[in-house]
């Protein structure tokens, strides 16, 4: 009789096939975490709610012991789970986190909720963030040696999981839209529903994974910046067209490169930051004598959050991502902040660093409704007499007299990042770059 194979055993092996063949999602799976879990009545492989990934050995144990099952069709489906299949599903719960499945449901109004409506458009919606991970993880490409794509497949996907070719490349969304479409609330609601995700569509009693917001806003925010740390520091992209895909297309607006975006205010100091009293030792490796970074770069960035009346919770909470980002991918900045409504809330101001970075999530918002982004530049002039900051970085919808501003000057450059304001007309004497966001899709309309 064969000894059955543990969990435990294939997750290692696992883990270490991901450390060779795809080292990017086996960072972002190790910070993220894994632990297995016993619940032979949760008919899920998996599920993750940001505080770790949860695999199933209850539903592993019985796949492998009783592989073969048949569906209402009469397809028969293999749910065997070894090392490469189990590649695939921790990365799939991985990208669910990436992807901001969950709020991006409830960004277009798909909630959990109890009418048969709601659960309707909640299990298309699911079905749909599945379509789209399981799509972009089995169509993964990177770059062969000429430059050319070559298919390379995260792990083993399963046959029983959710997948069609014509969604390749599609995003959740639009794949929500024709499932919608084919299937209206009448034909698929009510007692139908025993799953949130996964292939129940063909009679199974089991899923892929269950469908979970992040557990809390503290939660949420620690997944962000370990995502952050991981694509910060990989100027180049990624490697993986999957991954790639998944920022350029879903994951906004974080993790936004703030790295890349300020790469141009530290340019200039990099250039006189050598020494060739101490030579690079990769140079000497290879055979050549390179001047080695004298130190590490350290660059003043101050930041205003626009905390008016015109601005929604949501808007607040991506600002201070945005802030919680920047903190995140640089180690020696420093990054002054505080709140401006119709005025500088001076009493807000705060000094952060890769030490006391943690402390962002006690800042204390102040607000009298008013908005006048204009007042930034006048404190800017008072505070800064000494150092002016390397860059200054505007978080506003900017529906106030900057929008337009042909007279407001700055003593440094200038990052507009704007939301939900696309006919916004940066100060016609200000020397700045502005990067829009849509958060608030309503407030365009």
């Amino acid at each position: 009789m064969a000894t059955a194979v543990k969990l435990s055993d294939i997750l290692d092996r696992a883990v270490i096939k991901m450390i060779l063949d795809y080292p990017i999602y086996a960072e972002l799976v190790t910070r993220i975490g894994v632990q297995i879990v016993n619940e032979p009545n949760h008919r899920v492989v998996a599920w993750t709610d940001g505080r770790h990934i949860s695999v199933n050995e209850a539903m592993f144990d019985e796949f492998n012991a009783n592989p073969t099952v048949t569906g209402d069709s009469g397809k028969v489906y293999n749910r065997t789970i070894g090392k490469e299949e189990l590649i695939f599903i921790l990365c799939h719960e991985v990208m669910h986190l990436l992807n901001l499945t969950f709020d991006r449901g409830t960004n277009i109004g798909i909630y959990k909720g109890i009418d048969d409506k709601s659960r309707h458009k909640w299990d298309l919606w699911n079905q749909a963030t599945d379509y789209e991970i399981n799509s972009l993880l089995h169509n993964n490409c990177t770059k062969d040696d000429n430059g050319y794509d070559k298919h390379n497949a995260i792990g083993n996907m399963p046959d029983w999981v959710l997948y069609e070719s014509e969604y390749r490349d599609m995003q959740a969304e639009r794949i929500f839209e024709k499932l919608y479409k084919e299937q209206p609330e009448s034909e698929g609601s009510g007692a139908n529903f025993t799953f949130d995700s996964g292939n129940n569509n063909d009679g199974l009693d089991f899923a892929l994974d269950e469908h979970l917001p992040m557990f809390d806003d503290a939660t949420r925010n620690e997944v962000l910046q370990k995502m952050s740390e991981v694509f910060g520091s990989r100027d180049n992209g990624v490697g993986e067209s999957a991954l790639q895909r998944s920022i350029d297309n879903n994951y906004k607006p974080q993790p936004f490169n703030w790295r890349k975006a300020l790469t141009k205010y530290i340019r200039g100091w990099m250039k006189d930051n050598y020494t060739w009293n101490k030579p690079s030792r990769a140079g000497i490796a290879n055979n050549l004598i390179l001047p080695s970074a004298g130190r590490s770069p350290k660059m003043h960035i101050a930041v205003a959050v626009d905390t008016s009346g015109s601005i929604y919770d949501t808007e607040l909470n991506t600002m201070m991502d945005h802030l919680f980002t920047i903190l995140s991918q640089f180690k020696d900045f420093t990054v002054d902040v505080w709140c401006c409504g119709s005025k500088v809330y001076e009493d807000t101001f705060r000094t952060y660093t890769a030490a006391n970075k943690r402390d962002l999530r006690n800042f204390e918002f102040q607000s009298d409704g008013g908005n006048d982004m204009r007042e930034n530049f006048k404190f800017l002039e008072k505070h800064y007499k000494a150092e002016k900051p390397d860059v200054f970085i505007c978080m506003s919808d900017f529906y106030d007299p900057l929008d337009g501003d042909t007279t407001t000057t700055s003593i440094c450059p200038c990052i507009f990042l704007c939301l939900d304001h696309d006919s916004f007309v940066p100060p016609k004497l200000i020397k700045s770059v502005t990067y829009p966001f849509e958060v608030e899709s309503a407030k365009n309309r």
